[in-house]
Parts: structure tokens; sequence; C-alpha cells
């Protein structure tokens, strides 16, 4: 085909193309091929975390304050200095677990000069436990921001769903409570034990189905087109 009757035909097909039609097929065609672009990067996000996640299981506990300084903290195995876990100074936030709901008991625990917030476990009635942990051990986590339908936080009513150092600190009579990372304390390393209360989750369930999304954005990206390019040809049919 010569360039002057590919441009004659293609000169053709746009005068038969409706132009509204045009160009929102042309606006979603560009969203479409977005999104599964966006699915491609989250899909490599996803294969580094899972890395990193392989990579902190295999490492010992180190101090708090040396990890926390380090460039890359989160899910770390750690140690704390020793903690006394006090019923009136504990935070029973509203959880789910394994399709239970209950409670996750939080704690402020010393790290360096300041606290950080210590998941103690998951309970599915309230717990108060009580007691002194010589030897804390746990995995940090950074601090999760509340989704679009998380309800907020009431502290007058002690009614909790997200974390919140802000918020958290003064029920947890809590000075300088860290407000990027907490710490999700291992029962059986820590040896530390409260009726009704569970091991939280050390590390977390991670599901990668982003080259999934990725494939099925951009299908319906060039599907679209290919139903527009048919459309305007059998237009061209009756001219």
């Amino acid at each position: 085909m010569s360039a002057t009757t590919f441009l004659k035909a293609a000169h053709l097909f746009l005068r038969a193309a409706p132009r509204g039609l045009s160009v929102a097929v042309l606006i979603a065609f560009i969203i479409l091929n977005g999104l599964g672009a966006w699915q491609l990067q989250r899909l490599s996000w996803k294969q580094h975390l899972t890395t990193e996640l392989a990579r902190t299981e295999t490492q010992p506990p180190v101090a708090v304050d040396t990890v926390l300084a380090s460039e890359d903290p989160a899910w770390r195995a750690v140690t704390l200095p020793p903690c006394d876990i006090v019923q009136d100074r504990l935070v029973t936030m509203n959880s789910v677990a394994d399709g239970q709901s209950g409670y996750r008991v939080l704690a402020a625990c010393p790290a360096g000069a300041g606290t950080i917030l210590v998941d103690l476990g998951f309970a599915i009635a309230e717990a108060k436990p009580n007691g002194n942990v010589k030897k804390p051990v746990g995995r940090l986590r950074a601090f999760e921001k509340p989704g679009l339908f998380t309800p907020p936080n009431n502290p007058v009513a002690n009614d909790w769903y997200w974390r919140s150092a802000a918020e958290m600190g003064p029920a947890l009579k809590a000075s300088s409570l860290r407000d990027d990372y907490f710490v999700v304390l291992d029962l059986k390393e820590s040896d530390f034990a409260a009726a009704g209360l569970q091991q939280g989750a050390m590390i977390a369930p991670l599901t990668n189905r982003h080259l999934e999304y990725a494939l099925t954005w951009f299908a319906l990206a060039w599907t679209l087109l290919f139903m527009f390019v048919a459309f305007v040809l059998e237009r061209l049919k009756k001219v």
C-alpha cells in the first residue's frame, strides 16, 4: 500500500468516525492503558516487598534502636527493653482475625528516648493482660493510614479502629510515642502469655495478582479499540 493510498484510507476512516465517540474512545483507551501500566509498577513493588520479607525472616532480632536507625526497618525482628504491661495503660482496638471479630490489645513500651506502640496480640473478648515482659521480641511494622471507610477513633468512648500515635499516646499514658513504626510482639519468643490472648500476625500475607490485573486492563483497552475500529469500518461499508 502506497503512502497516498494509506492517507486516503485514513482520511475516509476519520470522516466516518463520530467525533464525540472518537474522543471518548481515545480517553478511555489512554486511561485503561494507564491503569495497566500502574499495575505493572505495583507488580514490581510487590515483588520487591516479597523479597524483603523473605530476607527479614532469616535475620536474628536486633535492638530496636539499631533497627529503627537503619535504612529499611519494616518487618525486621527486634528486641526491646523490659516492658511493664499495666491494665489501665492498654488500648483495645476493634479488629478481625480469621473471620472473627475481636480486639487488638495495644501497649506502649520503652524504645530509645521515647516509647513505641506494641501489639500484644488478638483477643475475641476484651483482654487486659498484666505483667512484666523481661525480654520483648517482635517485628517492626509501619503504621498504616486508615481506609476510606474506616470509622474514626473515639478516644473519649475508648472506641478504636486504627492505630494513631497522636490519639493513643494519651490513652496509653505514653510520652513521645513513635508514629512511624510499631511492634508486633512474638508471644512465644518473649515468654509472655495472658488468658484469651492470641498471637498477632508476624508476617503480612501477601497476594500478588498485579500481573493479572495489568493484563486485564490492557485487554480491555485493546478490545475497546478493536470494537471501535470495527464499528467505523461497518459505517464505511454503508457509505
